[in-house]
Formats: C-alpha cells, sequence, structure tokens
C-alpha cells in the first residue's frame, strides 16, 4: 500500500544518473511519483506507463539556460504538488527543481553520483556550500553534512552470460559531442588485427564509417544491455552508466576518457569523474588514453576482475528513514 501523506518528484538527467534513480524502485513504488527528466530512447521507453515530465538540459556555461526551464518546472510543481523531491543528479536538470523546492518549503534529497568517489559532483558541491545535507554512494566520515547510503545499485539477477561471444561491444554514450578518436582507435587495432573479434559501435552523434566495423547511432536500453551482457568485453568513455552495466554482468571493459583539448567534451569540468580510476585500483577495469595504452591492455585483458558486488539494501533503508522522519 502505498503512502497517501507523500508524493515523490524523482528528478534526474537522462543517462547514468536515470539509470541509478531506476535501480531506487524497491523504494519510490511505495509512494505516489511522478518523473521529471529529459527525453531521450532511454528515458521514453523506460518511463512508458509511468507519470513523467520531459524538460530541456540547462547547462552552466550558459545560465540564462535556466531562467528557459523555469516556467515549465513552475508549471510541474503546480499541477503535480509534490511534498518531496528525490534527484540523483545532474544540476543540468534538478538545480531548479532545488531551488523551487527550498522556495515552498518542500524536503529535498540529493544522492550524489556513485562516478564520483572522492569529491563531489557539480550540484553536491553547491548544495553542501549552501548547508544542504546530501547522500553520498561512497564514504566520506570527515563531513558531517554527508549520509552515506553505499551503492544505490541492486543485488544481481541470475542470468545467462554467452560464453563464447564472437564480438567486443564499443560505445561513445548519448553526449552531443562527438568522440571520432576512440572508433578511430579501435578501427586500427581492429585493421592490425590486435582485434580479431566482429566490433559493433554504438556511436551516438558521431559520425563515422568503416569497412570492419559494424555501426549504429542509437537503440533502447534494453538492446544496450543485452549487448553488453554477451560481449566478449566492452570499450567505453567514462560512464557510471555502461561501467555499472558491465561489472553487473560480468563484462570486461576498457575505459577511454574524454578529452576536452580534442573537442569531446563542452567544458574542461565536464565529466570530471573519478570512478573509472577507483574501479582500476580495484582491478575491475583499465583506463587507456590512446591507441597504444588500448593495445596493450586488449592484450593483458585476462588481467581485468569481474564479479563486483552490488546491494542497495541501505541506500533503501537510509530513504525510507528519511520518509517516515518526515512523515
Amino acid at each position: 500500500m502505498k503512502n497517501g501523506k507523500i508524493k515523490l518528484a524523482l528528478v534526474c538527467t537522462k543517462g547514468g544518473h536515470f539509470e541509478q534513480m531506476t535501480n531506487l524502485s524497491d523504494f519510490y513504488d511505495s509512494y505516489d511519483h511522478f518523473w521529471i527528466t529529459n527525453r531521450n530512447q532511454q528515458t521514453v521507453n523506460t518511463l512508458e506507463n509511468e507519470k513523467k515530465y520531459f524538460v530541456d538540459l540547462a547547462h552552466f556555461k550558459k545560465p540564462w539556460t535556466y531562467l528557459y526551464q523555469l516556467p515549465g518546472f513552475i508549471k510541474i510543481f503546480a499541477r503535480e504538488r509534490p511534498t518531496h523531491i528525490l534527484s540523483t543528479g545532474s544540476g543540468m536538470t534538478a538545480f531548479v527543481p532545488f531551488v523551487i523546492a527550498k522556495l515552498l518549503g518542500k524536503k529535498f534529497l540529493h544522492i550524489d553520483t556513485f562516478s564520483r568517489v572522492k569529491g563531489y559532483s557539480k550540484l553536491g558541491t553547491f548544495l553542501l556550500k549552501a548547508g544542504q545535507q546530501i547522500l553520498s554512494q561512497w564514504e566520506d566520515p570527515e563531513n558531517p553534512s554527508v549520509t552515506y547510503i553505499g551503492p544505490v545499485f541492486k543485488k544481481v539477477a541470475p542470468f545467462e552470460k554467452n560464453g563464447n561471444s564472437g564480438y567486443i561491444f564499443v560505445t561513445v554514450g548519448t553526449r552531443e559531442e562527438p568522440f571520432v578518436r576512440l572508433i578511430q582507435g579501435v578501427e586500427e587495432l581492429k585493421k592490425e588485427r590486435t582485434i580479431e573479434e566482429k566490433v559493433i559501435v554504438q556511436a551516438g552523434a558521431t559520425k563515422y564509417e568503416s569497412d570492419c566495423l559494424e555501426i549504429f547511432d542509437f537503440c533502447s536500453p534494453e538492446k544496450i544491455e543485452d549487448l553488453i551482457r554477451n560481449a566478449k568485453y566492452v570499450i567505453t568513455q567514462e560512464s557510471a552508466g555502461i561501467g555499472t552495466i558491465c561489472l553487473k554482468y560480468r563484462t570486461r571493459f576498457l575505459v577511454m576518457p574524454r578529452d576536452y583539448s580534442y573537442g569531446e567534451l563542452p567544458a574542461k569540468s565536464d565529466m570530471n569523474e573519478d570512478l573509472h580510476l577507483r574501479l582500476e585500483e580495484m582491478g575491475f577495469t583499465r583506463v587507456v588514453h590512446n591507441v597504444s595504452e588500448m593495445r596493450k591492455a586488449i592484450l593483458e585483458l585476462d588481467r581485468i576482475k569481474t564479479g563486483f558486488d552490488f546491494d542497495n539494501t541501505l541506500a533503501i533503508q537510509t530513504l525510507n528513514q528519511f520518509m517516515e522522519e518526515a512523515a
């Protein structure tokens, strides 16, 4: 039975932030709720049977874009009248809802992204400076304004994995900026036969043609998950969403971070994440920056560990405690 006194607004940016929120369904399904996120194939497909509102992204380098968001958010809050707002970031979607929540005296809960291990996202940092308590998926015992909740990712259900997969999967995500350098590097290694398997590439907004790679732009989240589950290994940009799927399905993966100097990011501080570095320290991935490093990592692929354990029990318990306190 749902708690009729509470109405949750689930606020998150498309991509990894959205994927992290979906892992909390055992929590938010107990309450009347609706979504505020961005429109893409991932969110449209996943939220087919959910109440949702799609908003355009804002960006801190274009502060006027937050003003463009304001009328839409005001209409949503007036129509839905949420009692609580739960955010998994980023600020491109969740900043204006935070401001409105504070003005209306509504409870705003923010879970900082799994992709930031040491330090916090731009939104998380701003909230802490504003005196707001935040929830973190990594421990920070020295900061009393941070509540540790552990990973939000659900335990992995039993699954069948294709142990004789004949392909590798390469993905550059859904960003608007092209990432030609990654695909070119993979193509070079394919042509020199360092990569002997079939290569399937999700190129997103990157326009690229190749006679030795199978390339598509976008597909459903279910298809991406299936490609990762059955791939021999994955090569990806730094992405908490893709990385956690690889970990979940025990698929080895390499990470090649985007580089602002190559025009692969709109700002130097964008995707300033360190999850891939922490996972590399733990032995669960290899981080590469060029073709030479990629070649070496592929030849040493068997050294990468699998079997990362997910359990969001603490996250669910902590969120329910916040709701009980509020009630």
